[in-house]
């Protein structure tokens, strides 16, 4: 078997893609350098071209794909292949890929913490 060549980055967010004649949307399930695993309820085959906007954990704009390919599909999951990104998107896909895991998504831990009772008692 083959090594990857890059590390795959489980995820669990939106991504919303578009074809030459078609819109969908999905989950994208993990992450990699060169691609993503999605889950769609849109039928896709393998060889077609999408367009994808990711909306990772990091609270910036979504992240642009101008161009990718779905590879493989498996029922509703579908292999994707990214083929062209800006420089600017390539760079912040490549930071969050290779950032620790603890860093990949915001805490949201501490927001909206209300504290109930009296001070002082």
């Amino acid at each position: 078997m083959q090594n990857r060549y890059s590390q795959r980055v489980p995820m669990d967010c939106s991504v919303m893609f578009a074809g030459d004649n078609f819109v969908g949307e999905g989950r994208m399930l993990d992450l990699s350098l060169p691609g993503c695993l999605l889950e769609s309820p849109k039928r896709l085959a393998a060889g077609e071209y999408l367009q994808l906007r990711l909306f990772l954990p990091d609270r910036q704009a979504p992240l642009h794909v101008a161009l990718a390919a779905v590879r493989w599909v498996d029922g509703s999951k579908l292999g994707i292949e990214f083929i062209r990104t800006s420089e600017d998107e390539q760079r912040r896909l490549e930071q969050f890929v290779r950032r620790p895991p603890s860093h990949r998504s915001p805490s949201t831990w501490s927001e909206g913490i209300v504290l109930i009772g009296a001070i002082g008692q």
